[in-house]
């Protein structure tokens, strides 16, 4: 499990954007909706903030202990 979290760190960012798309495509076929669909798309922009700044910590961590 440890190394596949290596090899693909992104992996929760492209999950989330997946889910906004789907669920925005279906919000617009079922039911129009713009506040659920901005909502779902705050929440993807924030897993990718925090996704981004797991990546950053977790890089600056193995570097530090490669020293």
């Amino acid at each position: 499990m440890q190394s596949n979290n290596n090899r693909r760190p992104w992996r929760f960012a492209i999950g989330g954007w997946g889910a906004f798309v789907v669920a925005a495509i279906l919000f617009l076929i079922f039911d129009y909706d713009l506040y659920l669909m901005l909502g779902l798309l705050t929440a993807a922009i924030i897993l990718t903030i925090g996704n981004a700044i797991y990546v950053l910590y977790k890089k600056r961590k193995s570097r530090a202990g490669e020293k």
